[in-house]
């Protein structure tokens, strides 16, 4: 703890940019955590922030909890925006109101000047602007807290779009996650909810998925992998980089246009039928995560045009998740034991997914499963809904204080809003039966033979391994146990609690025997003292 307030400390000390976030952030949060906190205590009618109180946006409804936190986000700017929208995804961790309130963040912010535009991107490329388009629009296509969208055309005749990183965005970004570490690490130590919530580990996803999106060399590559994955697929376009003109803090690439994926009359005057756009939108998501083990996971609409022939392409890779097979094979794994009615087996596919850690409440755990199976017991897989089922899952997760790893939550986000899509398009369309013959194939490719003998072996080379290893592994073990080096950490979460209060009692103690062992000396020395004063008195006096 010490550590940390005089690492913040230090950096309030020496740097003025530090100060003076902090004290926006400071602000900020005691004018909303105010709002918070006269919510939570059923005050709102006697504080009425909708009247413009402590600068609230007016309005005739009054504000909810949830409402006070994505103003904060929204006032804090950049970074904050970026966590509110990845933590938009983490159904695990939010209650739903709240997850709603963090969808509406609005990455909008007012256009950077066309000249400072144009001057990163020359510092960018090393050349004038001239010497590479033909023709630059002033006017951006989007405008973004971390980049500005614009078109251009390139000296060749190409028609693109570059996307700029705003000046000074990079710095701000970095003193940002600064701040949310320190302060993280502080949450995790002196709130209640850090013994449930890994705030440290929370803020290091975040960390990793922000710096991604800023670095637009990685957009670059992540949309030469879906290419490289949908080669020869006539289903689905991916835009090609020019990479001549691509580098951290710009990006250019080929512009395509089209009918917005969710505009039903647009798509149905071009004579394309939204029933077969909504079941290719389905499979294309679905080969991603079960064939390709890497996903778009920002399936918004404004990322998706259906072109000529109904051809769906694909814009924004900044955000992507990741699947592995073994992390496919315990999903699958998990479709059959609930498809079983199996809660074990459900617990089981939940440890291996890396779901639960520690069960504190395992008979209360697989009882609430047991009855959430029973919800869906004898539908069919037509019948079911999905959005639903990861509603109800996500639910049980938070309720027992669990948490998804990053790219689980990332899939459960995305599966969600994939759904919403295509029922827009066709409300009859059954995502689960969709998903059925997807899930088959990775079952096939894990447990066949083939797949059966390549993990033996791989399992008989690991126990070769472990046999020739162990002796000097154990050798080095009793060497730490017999030269006292050897540590066991326990973790009896009852037990530190009840030293804390016995802990808390023996320094109270303490404190009242010195107190009083120091007013009983005081009292015994006093006479001492009033003796030696008027001795002193008379010796002047003589």
């Amino acid at each position: 703890m010490a550590s940390i307030i005089s690492q913040i400390g230090y950096r309030l000390a020496v740097s003025r940019q530090y100060r003076n976030r902090y004290r926006e952030i400071t602000s900020t949060l005691l004018r909303h955590g105010f709002g918070f906190l006269v919510v939570q205590l059923g005050l709102a009618r006697f504080v009425p922030f909708q009247y413009g109180i402590l600068g609230h946006p007016r309005r005739v409804e009054p504000y909810t909890q949830a409402e006070h936190v994505r103003l904060i986000f929204e006032d804090l700017g950049t970074t904050f925006i970026k966590l509110g929208q990845i933590l938009s995804t983490r159904t695990d961790l939010l209650p739903p109101e709240y997850i709603h309130e963090l969808e509406k963040l609005l990455d909008r912010v007012p256009p950077t000047s066309i000249e400072l535009i144009q001057s990163s991107i020359e510092q960018e490329l090393g050349r004038n602007i001239d010497e590479i388009f033909l023709y630059f629009d002033p006017e951006p296509l989007a405008s973004a807290s971390i980049g500005q969208v614009h078109a251009a055309v390139l000296k060749t005749g190409e028609d693109v779009v570059v996307k700029v990183k705003r000046p000074g965005v990079s710095e701000q970004v970095s003193i940002d996650i600064d701040i949310t570490t320190d302060l993280a690490r502080l949450a995790a130590r002196r709130l209640p909810a850090g013994r449930n919530y890994d705030f440290e580990g929370i803020v290091r996803e975040f960390t990793q998925t922000l710096l991604r999106e800023l670095d637009y060399v990685q957009e670059g590559r992540n949309a030469d992998r879906f290419r490289d994955n949908f080669a020869g697929d006539e289903r689905v376009y991916i835009p090609h980089i020019h990479w001549d003109y691509t580098t951290e803090g710009v990006i250019v690439m080929e512009r395509i246009s089209g009918i917005r994926i969710t505009d039903k009359d647009a798509l149905q005057s071009a004579g394309l039928d939204p029933k077969i756009i909504a079941k290719q939108s389905s499979e294309i998501l679905l080969e991603q995560v079960f064939e390709h083990g890497f996903f778009h996971a920002d399936p918004h609409p404004a990322n998706f045009f259906v072109m000529a022939d109904g051809i769906i392409g694909i814009v924004d890779f900044g955000m992507v998740g990741y699947l592995d097979q073994e992390t496919k094979a315990s999903l699958v794994e998990l479709f059959i034991a609930v498809s079983e009615q199996d809660p074990d087996g459900i617990i089981d596919s939940y440890i291996d997914l890396g779901v639960i850690g520690r069960i504190e409440r395992f008979g209360m755990l697989r009882s609430e499963i047991s009855a959430l199976i029973m919800q869906y017991y004898g539908l069919s897989i037509e019948e079911v809904n999905i959005r639903s089922v990861l509603d109800d899952v996500t639910s049980l997760v938070r309720r027992h204080n669990l948490r998804m790893p990053a790219n689980l939550a990332l899939l459960t986000k995305t599966v969600g809003m994939e759904e919403g899509l295509v029922i827009n398009l066709d409300p009859s369309f059954k995502f689960a039966e969709a998903m059925a013959p997807f899930a088959k194939k990775v079952w096939e490719e894990t447990y066949s033979p083939q797949a059966l003998a390549r993990r033996t072996l791989r399992s008989i080379v690991d126990l070769i391994y472990i046999g020739v290893r162990a002796p000097r592994q154990i050798r080095h073990i009793l060497g730490q146990v017999s030269r006292g080096e050897l540590t066991i950490i326990t973790n009896q979460p009852r037990l530190d609690e009840e030293l804390s209060i016995i802990n808390s009692a023996v320094n109270r103690l303490i404190f009242g025997i010195i107190t009083a062992a120091t007013l009983i000396t005081a009292g015994l020395m006093l006479p001492f003292f009033s003796d030696l004063i008027r001795r002193r008195r008379r010796s002047k006096t003589d």
